[in-house]
């Protein structure tokens, strides 16, 4: 079974993510490879960044850049660009000038894997052109909207987004063989009887962790360095950008500055575009690798993600880990992860629901191993990838019927 996944890059969740699934599929002897726009991890054994579309990619950005330099839309790319800025939320096109259904890997593989393939994959051509099994895991909810990644978007009634999801559906309904993989029984709750969804083969497979990447490091030794005060009470906080608002840590500012914590500290991992200052809050910026976060996740006495929307999280799992209990909004992906033993998920998305959830773990007594090798029990990367060995073989077994 030769197997190739397909993702715009390897960072981000859905990026890292899919780097994690091929690697557990290595260990457990499927040939499996990665065909990614952008890359910084080609180290890792069957990565393989797509030159020709890399450099498609680099001059077509280019390009629009200036465009918009110069206050001229002109084209979609460019309106889909300045969309996000005035909506924050993300959107972007399922349309590329890159072709990548003739490429070599995709001509070789049995079962094509997509991930997150906007700014990559060509939906009208790939799906014309490729006449094979698809599995797609959904890292967000961009199947069911036109350009927009969260379907809160379709709320605004965008003409853009109206145009684009015609053209989605008609390309994703080319697909003769395509299965759906859902991060959450919550994503599959909702989206199971879209006319996408409908009628497909579909299943819940969770994301992985790694735990022999992902571990306690000793808090004493983190916190020194992380520069961090030995006596504080530290609540970690992880977003690609801190002032995302959708991630909440305005929410956790506000929260932990009412319930007047002595020596409470916000330590803030992520990109500080836009961030401005809120009290407690102490960005560290961004932090890279395993280790590295596995330092930063170490620092914490609790891990909190107040984020409005999720597919399924990785960073409390990645915490959780490390040994550090989580505490989390109710998003999708949470109602599997959270236990009594690792955390508490709040009973919704308010400041009150927060304070009502710290105040509870913080009772609460947490055993670091417990959490840890509960992690390890029921996400780690061999038993997730075999969940994805077994639905491969569904797709590739409906196609010889």
């Amino acid at each position: 079974m030769k197997v190739l996944h397909i993702c715009t890059a390897d960072e981000g969740g859905a990026g890292l993510c899919c780097l994690r699934i091929h690697q557990a599929l290595l260990k457990e002897g499927v040939d499996s490879k990665v065909l990614m726009l952008r890359t910084k991890h080609t180290d890792i054994a069957g990565v393989y960044q797509y030159t020709k579309g890399h450099i498609i990619d680099f001059l077509w950005r280019g390009i629009n850049k200036i465009l918009r330099l110069c206050h001229l839309e002109l084209d979609d790319y460019n309106r889909v660009i300045n969309l996000t800025k005035r909506t924050k939320i993300f959107a972007t096109l399922p349309t590329s000038p890159i072709d990548v259904s003739h490429h070599p890997l995709v001509k070789e593989a049995d079962l094509i894997h997509l991930h997150w393939v906007d700014n990559f994959v060509d939906y009208p051509s790939f799906f014309r052109n490729v006449d094979k099994p698809i599995v797609w895991t959904l890292h967000d909810e961009g199947m069911f909207s036109g350009v927009f990644h969260f379907t809160d978007g379709r709320k605004l009634n965008e003409p853009l987004d109206e145009k684009y999801l015609k053209i989605k559906l008609n390309a994703v309904h080319q697909i003769k063989n395509l299965g759906i993989v859902f991060l959450s029984k919550m994503m599959r709750d909702r989206f199971s009887d879209d006319e996408i969804v409908k009628g497909r083969p579909n299943t819940i497979i969770n994301n992985p962790v790694d735990c022999d990447s992902f571990e306690p490091v000793e808090k004493s030794k983190a916190r020194d360095i992380m520069k961090i005060p030995q006596d504080a009470i530290v609540f970690s906080f992880v977003a690609g950008k801190i002032a995302d608002p959708r991630k909440g840590l305005s929410v956790l500012s506000r929260t932990l500055k009412k319930i007047k914590i002595p020596n409470a500290w916000i330590m803030a991992v992520g990109g500080e575009q836009e961030y401005s200052e809120l009290p407690l809050v102490h960005p560290v910026g961004s932090v890279r690798g395993p280790r590295n976060m596995s330092i930063a996740y170490s620092c914490a006495d609790y891990f909190v993600m107040p984020s409005m929307k999720e597919a399924f999280a990785q960073t409390p799992i990645e915490s959780m880990a490390c040994g550090v209990p989580a505490i989390v909004f109710p998003v999708s992906g949470t109602d599997e992860l959270i236990t009594p033993i690792n955390g508490i998920r709040t009973k919704g998305f308010t400041s009150k629901d927060l304070e009502e959830a710290i105040r509870q773990a913080m009772a609460t007594h947490y055993d670091g191993d417990i959490i840890r090798q509960d992690m390890i029990n029921r996400f780690s990367p061999e038993i997730i990838a075999n969940k994805y060995i077994e639905f491969y073989k569904r797709m590739l077994c409906s196609i010889n019927r």
